[in-house]
């Protein structure tokens, strides 16, 4: 247990003292007084705008605000999105600011042992002390840490860095930012969120599509919708966004489809309900676009296929005017792929029936515009990018991508997720989507852009130019792969050695090819979550930082993580508002802050970039004085680690060995450069000046006399901070923005809310909308840039049915990816030998080679490919899914009074069938079991309706359901399902494949 100088009970009491009023919730005693002396301090409160913390909805909540103490939070009536309403956690919002439990001071753990049941034996320390043994420990893991090669080349190998990152898509942007330049700066790319969990399959499948990753629509916009076809369950998990279903049912008439295991509140609103088996989402879709090809040709939108699709292209680019016809174009190639998912197969494989299946693609394909809502129920699988992508496919044929109403449109689950994935707090990107430098040539590459002007560029004559003045003119030449790269990746490197003071390059950049290499932005990729955690277990990770994410209960196979943070010479440090499951493993704990606690800005699913500000400061231990908040946090550790570990970048290193001074020229002006004077921003160091940095408009800096050429450090972010003295009264910060106001008739049809916020890119709230915006370059188009034949250049506006990227003929032939088409795959755990063979599963061992799986064919449990470590027997499926009243792992949801007594305990949901069968009644305790976990985990069993067997492949295959909001800390606890998940991933995005394994269950 927390060991403290003082009681929660009282710090609380002395939060409040100030407030004369005591009201149900105020204060921990719950007094209540007169409701009309509470309305009279209410009347007197100031009314301070934020951002809700939980979903990506980007609802806006009010804080009533008297002498630094909240006194309610409600919904915001002018916010556009939620119109003053809450879901039932952010209104329950308020018990976690002023709740006992909460972190208020530093931590450390004097009890060397660590596990589940082991006290951490906490002491309280200061800030300084937490800052000093962080830079100790970091100090001695980076001492091995290699900066230069033995040709004389500085850099860093980013998955070789022994510091590593995980979290948070609950910070601000800006804090964000801030940690992926941190750990940017210390050479290293181990560093993960919870975006890697919940929607790397939405970003690889959807940007190899349309362009961008990202929700293609906005949460308003479903109003504009005609049909939906849901596979997620919003009315629960997103309640505020399933408000505007709701409301096109009713103004519409929209006809709303929901397709899902689970009968939910969602399939409650429902006109067609349909159950399928969890991991055939790829199949149902295929059939749907075979139905819509073969069946239903009349109902493709021909014009928007040839417009603005590669469909009427060869594979080599070429556009042949008979594409409708000829067996080589792109459309047909479609054609054929899909051709054996009849009505027949769809249901022999997913359980939906054949007539079920006719209605929901009759329904679907007869009404424009027909909308595509889904969550985790798609994403989290080995095949689930495959599975998105014909999703995204089927909406291109009919026309419903880039236009009111249309879209394929990811829910996404975490109040900054959007933000935080944006900021690219991932192992793969370094900003903006860009990805660092795979290799020195790419440096050296950089250095001859840098050149392209010598006398303004890299400060030397002599650099080597490119020879081609447009894409265009390279691809003539076969070069597009080439120019397109470079023209993406350079100018954000470009940006970054500008705000980073940082140097990418050679040196002295006279001549490129042979010169030392010397880059500062770390090299490569690194570990991705799953793989992230193996480099621990191996004792490649020295220190972790775990910023606002609780692994040990989110993570798949999660016995592997509780193993991993026990680690011998492993140093975690974790930051949190709650001593969370996996702050019982942390080395040092930090006490964290809520939102409504400090300002910046948050990026909603709808890619909506809101800003919330401070209502009253944190109840947390200050530092120096002044109040602690995650901003400060990250500078400050930044900043001890550079005064106290001596950390440095390979250029300094290198003027340091080499008695040199790198010039920086950036722009054509050369700048006195350093990290230090740019952290955490050159602007300043709040949450302003470091928007100003990520947002600001392009071409509007100047270095000198000269106009930087990207002025964001993120380039998709452009243009949210504005100089223009119009936007002087929000300091240019349009974030800020809360006006209600149509900026034309467009936008007064649909409710864009062009004026409310801003919408990333430039403003653009429907993606890929020819109407909504014209401008340089056309964001209002696609441009999947590398979605056909990297060496030719189809020019803007092509979306892809067929996707050069995630094409490689050298796969075998059950591979989607040897056709760049999707396909149907079975998860690595089918529960259908036969459907296992006939359909293999995606999943590769060679990626990971440790994970632990039943393998449905030889009943053998295994370890990797090949090694067989028991039998057993595993009839069912095991899928998750949330509940309204409790957020991912439960921690701010578990720790509220309100939401812990309305959903208590961990359950399982089990047919009457099955039930009947186990002999199992509501209320009995039963042991699920999994291959990754075969003494099993002791939950209460649910016999419900809402869960039903499912004839798959001429047998009955019965499925279960738990929710995965529980773990053994918290003022509920219960058992983790993700102790029972596997933690195979989708090959193109590493992602989990949560949704489905295979189960025993066995009554207590």
């Amino acid at each position: 247990m927390i060991r403290e100088p003082i009681s929660r009970r009282d710090f609380l009491k002395a939060c409040l003292a100030t407030i004369t009023l005591s009201f149900p919730v105020l204060t921990p005693e719950f007094e209540a007084k007169p409701v009309i002396e509470k309305a009279k301090l209410y009347k007197f409160g100031k009314k301070i705008p934020s951002i809700c913390i939980y979903c990506a909805g980007g609802c806006g909540v009010l804080a009533t605000v008297l002498d630094n103490g909240i006194l309610e939070i409600e919904g915001d009536p002018e916010h556009p999105i939620n119109e003053g309403a809450l879901c039932s956690k952010a209104s329950a919002y308020y018990q976690s600011i002023y709740n006992e439990r909460r972190l208020l001071q530093p931590l450390k753990r004097t009890n060397p042992r660590k596990g589940e049941n082991e006290d951490p034996m906490w002491v309280p320390i200061s800030w300084d002390e937490a800052f000093k043994i962080i830079s100790e420990k970091v100090k001695i893991a980076m001492e091995g840490f290699p900066y230069k090669d033995n040709k004389d080349n500085y850099y860093r190998i980013g998955r070789d860095c022994p510091v590593a990152s995980l979290g948070s898509a609950y910070f601000n942007n800006e804090e964000c930012y801030l940690i992926k330049k941190m750990m940017s700066l210390l050479g290293s790319l181990n560093v993960e969120h919870q975006a890697r969990k919940c929607h790397a399959s939405t970003v690889v499948a959807l940007a190899n599509t349309f362009g961008f990753g990202a929700m293609t629509n906005h949460v308003i916009d479903a109003k504009n919708s005609k049909v939906f076809l849901i596979l997620s369950n919003p009315a629960e998990s997103h309640t505020m966004e399933f408000r505007w279903v709701t409301r096109a049912k009713e103004r519409n008439n929209a006809k709303i489809i929901v397709l899902d295991p689970r009968y939910h509140r969602s399939a409650s609103k429902a006109d067609i309900y349909v159950r399928y088996r969890s991991g055939s989402e790829a199949i149902i879709f295929l059939g749907l676009i075979r139905y819509l090809m073969y069946e239903k040709p009349e109902r493709i939108d021909w014009k928007y296929v040839e417009e603005r699709t590669n469909a009427p292209y060869d594979l080599d680019g070429n556009k042949l005017d008979d594409w409708k016809t000829n067996k080589n174009s792109i459309f047909n190639k479609l054609k054929e792929i899909v051709g054996k998912f009849t009505p027949e197969e769809v249901e022999r494989v997913s359980g939906i029936p054949k007539e079920k299946f006719y209605e929901i693609a009759e329904t679907f394909t007869s009404l424009k515009p027909g909308n595509i809502y889904y969550a985790m129920g798609t994403t989290q699988h080995t095949n689930a990018v495959q599975a998105i992508r014909a999703q995204a496919i089927l909406q291109l044929l009919l026309g419903n991508i880039g236009v009111p109403g249309g879209g394929v449109n990811a829910l996404r689950g975490i109040s900054n997720v959007q933000g935080s994935t944006d900021m690219n707090v991932l192992s793969h990107v370094i900003m903006g989507y860009r990805v660092p430098p795979r290799n020195l040539d790419d440096v050296r590459r950089y250095q001859k852009w840098k050149n392209t002007k010598p006398e303004e560029r890299g400060g030397v004559p002599g650099g080597v130019p490119y020879p081609w003045s447009s894409i265009e003119e390279a691809a003539a030449q076969n070069k597009a792969d080439v120019f397109r790269w470079d023209d993406r990746m350079f100018p954000t490197w470009n940006a970054l050695e500008y705000h980073w003071g940082i140097y990418v390059g050679t040196w002295p950049g006279k001549d490129p090819d042979n010169e030392p290499v010397v880059c500062d932005l770390p090299i490569g990729t690194g570990n991705a979550i799953v793989q992230l955690f193996r480099a621990v277990m191996d004792g490649r990770i020295k220190v972790l930082f775990i910023f606002g994410e609780n692994p040990v209960v989110s993570m798949p196979n999660a016995n592997f993580i509780k193993e991993s943070l026990k680690k011998e010479g492993l140093f975690t440090v974790v930051c949190d508002v709650f001593e969370t499951e996996t702050a019982v493993f942390a080395d040092i704990l930090l006490p964290g802050t809520f939102r409504i606690e400090r300002e910046g800005s948050v990026t909603n699913t709808g890619r909506w970039i809101q800003w919330q500000w401070k209502a009253v400061d944190p109840p947390i231990e200050k530092y120096k004085g002044q109040p602690m908040n995650e901003l400060i946090l990250i500078t400050e550790i930044f900043n001890v680690l550079r005064k106290n570990a001596g950390v440095k970048t390979p250029s300094e290193l290198f003027e340091a060995e080499k008695g040199v001074s790198i010039k920086r020229v950036i722009g054509g002006v050369e700048v006195e450069n350093n990290v230090d004077e740019c952290w955490p921003s050159r602007f300043g160091r709040d949450a302003e000046s470091i928007y100003k940095e990520i947002c600001y408009k392009y071409g509007a800096l100047k270095v000198g006399t000269a106009v930087l050429p990207q002025a964001p450090a993120n380039i998709i972010y452009r243009d949210a901070y504005d100089p223009d003295p119009k936007y002087s009264s929000i300091g240019g910060i349009l974030a800020k923005r809360r006006d209600r106001t149509p900026v034309d008739e467009e936008d007064a049809k649909y409710g864009y809310f062009k004026n409310w916020a801003f919408s990333w890119m430039r403003n653009q709230r429907i993606l890929y909308n020819s109407k909504e915006t014209q401008s340089y370059p056309p964001v209002n188009q696609f441009f999947t840039w590398w979605a056909h034949n990297p060496k030719v250049w189809l020019g803007w506006d092509k979306a892809a049915l067929w996707s050069q990227p995630l094409y490689d003929p050298t796969k075998p032939a059950h591979d989607p990816r040897k056709y760049g088409f999707p396909l149907h795959n079975e998860p690595l755990e089918s529960p259908d030998p036969n459907l296992a063979k006939e359909y293999p599963t995606m999943w590769d061992h060679t990626l990971i080679k440790d994970v632990v799986w039943f393998d449905i064919i030889t009943k053998e449990i295994k370890r990797g490919k090949d090694e067989v470590i028991g039998k057993g027997e595993f009839p069912y499926i095991l899928t998750t899914f949330r509940l309204a009243e409790h957020m991912q792992t439960g921690a701010l949801t578990r720790n509220l009074a309100w939401l812990a007594e309305l959903q208590p305990e961990m359950f399982v949901e089990i047919s009457p069938e099955l039930a009947k069968s186990l002999n199992v009644k509501t209320g009995d305790y039963v042991i699920l079991k999994t291959a990754r976990n075969i003494t099993g985990i002791k939950v209460k069993a649910m016999v419900t309706e809402r869960i039903k067997p499912l004839k798959i492949n001429g047998k009955i295959i019965h499925e279960v359901a738990v929710p995965w909001h529980w773990g053994f800390k918290g003022l509920v606890t219960g058992a983790s399902a993700n102790d029972l998940t596997i933690d195979c991933v989708d090959l193109s995005a590493n992602i989990p494949e949560y949704k489905v394994c295979l189960c025993s269950i066995e009554k207590v």
